[in-house]
């Protein structure tokens, strides 16, 4: 467990498990450091893997006018910074994408692989953008119902294993009140297409079959907007694939470790 200043003062929560060639996790608008306890045993044996709270989520509190997916990119600058790190490898689900995807465009040294899964990016692309913004005003506005009727889960997960979605309803509860998903498409923090245009660092963009938060394809049509990107579906999982399917998810991050 660690703290790091951001840039505006704001006090990071981060953790660090494991040696090696480093990953960081960055979670979604429904997690914290503790969503990846799947991840961080299967990786930490071979990887240092750094789990973070992005700024307004469980440990990471501040002000509420700081809590703006603007900030992300330099947080987690902020985070590798601290404990000495070069270039890492960021997997980044859902909201994490606006922490790493900047990141990647316009600090490249610093990232060696971008794995995104469930996300439909601040890639300023229409197909994704107008998910984005159908989403954003979902999750703002109905976020209690979502739950009571399993959106963005696998029907057949919410039936068969009614224990994980409970665990994930209490992991999400540590977060504090205050991100609004309608800065996700704030001018701010959009990437134009064009920025893209010498893009080189290696991107697999996933989705999941089952994700009607977003849609089951959004991620294809990232990946395509993305030069060079590889994408992957897990049929079997909704918008959290990582959380559901994560003895997959965690095959195909480990392939493409190996592979890039």
């Amino acid at each position: 467990m660690a703290t790091t200043k951001a840039q505006d003062g704001v006090e990071l929560y981060y953790e660090v498990h494991g040696d090696g060639e480093p990953i960081v996790f960055v979670h979604g608008g429904g997690g914290n450091t503790l969503v990846w306890f799947q991840q961080v045993p299967h990786f930490s044996r071979t990887h240092r893997v750094i789990t973070v709270d992005l700024r307004g989520f469980k440990h990471s509190r501040c002000p509420i006018e700081h809590i703006h997916p603007r900030y992300f990119p330099g947080d987690l600058l902020s985070i590798l910074d601290a404990e000495g790190i070069d270039q890492a490898t960021l997997a980044c689900q859902s909201l994490g994408a606006w922490a790493g995807m900047p990141l990647a465009v316009h600090h490249p040294e610093r990232v060696k692989r971008l794995f995104i899964s469930g996300s439909p990016t601040p890639l300023h692309s229409p197909p994704s953008w107008r998910v984005l913004e159908q989403a954003t005003q979902v999750w703002d506005f109905r976020q209690g119902e979502m739950r009571s009727q399993g959106i963005g889960w696998n029907r057949e997960t919410l039936a068969r294993r009614p224990e994980l979605v409970f665990l994930y309803s209490q992991l999400k509860a540590q977060n504090t009140p205050g991100f609004r998903a309608a800065t996700m498409t704030s001018e701010a923090v959009r990437i134009a297409p064009e920025s893209l245009e010498e893009y080189a660092v290696p991107t697999l963009v996933c989705g999941g079959a089952h994700d009607d938060f977003l849609t089951p394809t959004v991620h294809l049509d990232v990946a395509a907007a993305i030069p060079g990107c590889r994408s992957y579906t897990f049929q079997h999982a909704g918008h959290s694939p990582y959380f559901e399917s994560a003895q997959e998810y965690n095959e195909v991050l480990d392939d493409f470790l190996r592979t890039t």
